[in-house]
């Protein structure tokens, strides 16, 4: 089977280089030196995408349901700003990340703010047209027009105006504070980075402006989505073949110096197989976004030399178990010293290392620890060792003993017992409980584990009222608000929908994510955010276990530069 599919990628690149626009090439009897060969590869993403700006334009906008979309657009759309392989935020098109230390993000005293983004100078759209506040400001009218249809972008009414003084500049002016301003107009990170937030591309007035006032109803479905796109990337739209491919070709006029790539195609595939085998096959260079388990990855490695992996990276989110907060049972899981003792019974390193592949380390928060802030808080967290004997002691010094059964009883007989409800919507889920369960009952706890099938999953009253723990995933926790203040409680009150999964809360907890969303210079947020995190790991308000890892397939060796999950430097891609 993986020979038929190998024939079947290689074929179809053969007809896709076939059908690609070749440079017209000249001879010179005084040559003496041939002409240098074009430059062509061919990259995959594992999502057929209905168009480019899969945000704007699918009838549902989700760039995660299609992968290596947003990369693809990033190839010929560029951003003011992009993520570094540190997940530290740089600037791209813009001269400058706003911040408050360089001026060009300001706090009023009555909380209101102004960011300041000012465009590089001599950046062009494709076509040859400046590159304008103008187009950032029209940008921001064609998000904010309800009859455009475009995805809802909940932070949008915060802003209360803006202005462009020249065509560089764009002044906006912000109703409240709001943390995650300096990531506008720029593609979101690959990993679970804090503050992370949808995407606005910034769209061509001079283009757009007319079909937009022209007939609104019709803006999504313009062919400038597709076939007609013009960007102001790394590359330039050449043909866009629904279902196949799109191939682009290098810009000449590019900011940041022409890509060494002159012709690239991006195929899309429906069959991860395929991908694998055109990898394999020599006939696919770089593979671009999800659509790799990390099982895949190992496979490719094991398989070839000639395709580079990348096992670690940007960390994925977060596996936790939660202890109730509210009404717990037994009673016990509300005394701090007992989910101490249970935290440290738990190998958490071996956890990893078995369910993980080692790819992501212990965690000791939920703060990502691949990220600035996670860097920036870890000497606040309160860390818990696996040490069961020390667990035991623990259990001990609060009145239970050890019976011949192995279990731990109360002064009246009563076996200690606890519930572990998850659930099986995430593959870590049910192992990862499993471990745990086995790592608690060796300690002498009986531990009753309740698995709730994939069609339960979404059961918000059974998730939010088990009794002891829940070992629930959320993925990378963007920002505390939703995940651990009192509003975020899931109680009937809000048919349990809310977001804090451990239920607890508390005024000083509150006063300090509040004052968190509030604070725009970067050293004094991660303050409050270590006195955040010390709060909940001093008293083991969430049990973290580790950060699920991943593995990347960054392409064949013979591509030189190409980065795990980015492409933000594809100008710098090259072939040995």
């Amino acid at each position: 089977m993986r020979g038929s599919t190998t024939v079947y990628v290689v074929l179809g690149f053969a007809l896709i280089t076939a059908c690609t626009p070749q440079a017209s090439q000249t001879t010179s009897q005084s040559a003496s030196i041939a002409p240098q060969a074009k430059k062509q590869i061919t990259a995959s993403i594992f999502s057929q995408p209905a168009a480019l700006h899969v945000e704007v334009t699918n009838p549902t906008p989700s760039s995660g349901s299609n992968p290596g979309a947003a990369e693809l657009y990033t190839l010929v759309n560029a951003g003011l700003t992009h993520f570094d392989t540190e997940s530290v935020r740089q600037p791209w098109f813009a001269e400058a990340v706003p911040s408050a230390e360089n001026g060009l993000w300001k706090v009023a005293p009555d909380g209101r703010m102004e960011t300041t983004w000012k465009i590089k100078p001599g950046i062009k759209w494709h076509d040859g047209a400046p590159y304008t506040s103008d187009d950032m400001r029209f940008t921001l009218e064609i998000y904010r027009d309800k009859e455009v249809g475009t995805v809802s972008i909940p932070f949008l009414p915060l802003i209360d105006g803006y202005e462009t003084p020249d065509p560089q500049t764009l002044v906006l002016r912000w109703q409240k504070p709001f943390i995650d301003a300096d990531g506008l107009f720029s593609p979101g990170s690959s990993g679970g980075t804090i503050g992370r937030i949808p995407t606005l591309w910034i769209f061509p007035r001079h283009l757009l402006e007319q079909p937009y006032q022209d007939n609104k109803a019709n803006f999504l479905s313009l062919p400038y989505w597709r076939e007609g796109f013009i960007g102001a990337g790394p590359f330039k739209m050449v043909e866009w073949v629904d279902g196949a491919h799109a191939v682009l070709a290098a810009n000449d006029q590019y900011a940041l110096g022409r890509p060494h790539i002159d012709l690239l195609t991006v195929q899309f595939f429906s069959d991860k197989s395929a991908i694998k085998a055109g990898l394999l096959a020599g006939a696919v260079q770089v593979h671009m976004g999800r659509g790799f388990a990390v099982e895949d990855v190992l496979d490719i490695q094991s398989t070839t030399q000639e395709v580079k992996v990348q096992l670690g990276g940007a960390l994925m989110g977060v596996l936790p178990v939660y202890p109730q907060a509210i009404n717990p049972d037994p009673p016990i899981v509300g005394n701090v010293q007992f989910r101490r003792a249970m935290l440290m019974a738990i190998d958490r390193q071996e956890m990893t290392d078995q369910l993980n592949n080692g790819l992501g380390p212990v965690a000791h928060s939920w703060v990502q620890a691949d990220q600035p802030e996670g860097r920036a808080v870890e000497p606040s967290i309160v860390k818990y060792p696996y040490d069961p004997r020390a667990a035991a002691q623990m259990l001990q010094d609060l009145g239970y003993t050890k019976g011949s059964d192995g279990f731990f009883h109360s002064s009246d007989g009563t076996k200690l017992s606890v519930g572990l409800l998850t659930h099986e919507q995430n593959s870590f889920h049910v192992p990862g409980s499993l471990s745990v369960q086995t790592y608690w009952q060796r300690l002498g706890v009986d531990v009753q584990l309740y698995v709730l099938p994939a069609a339960q999953a979404t059961d918000l009253k059974t998730r939010a009222l088990y009794p002891s723990f829940i070992l629930l995933s959320k993925g990378a926790i963007a920002s505390p608000d939703g995940y651990f203040n009192r509003a975020a409680i899931p109680t009937a009150d809000n048919n349990y929908a809310g977001g804090n999964a451990g239920r607890f809360g508390s005024t000083e907890l509150d006063v300090l994510i509040e004052r968190y969303l509030r604070t725009i210079p970067f050293q004094e947020r991660v303050n409050t955010l270590g006195e955040m995190v010390h709060m909940q790991t001093d008293q083991a308000t969430i049990m973290p276990l580790f950060f699920q890892g991943a593995a990347y397939v960054v392409g064949s060796t013979k591509l030189k530069n190409a980065l795990a999950s980015f492409v933000w430097n594809a100008d710098q891609w090259d072939l040995d």
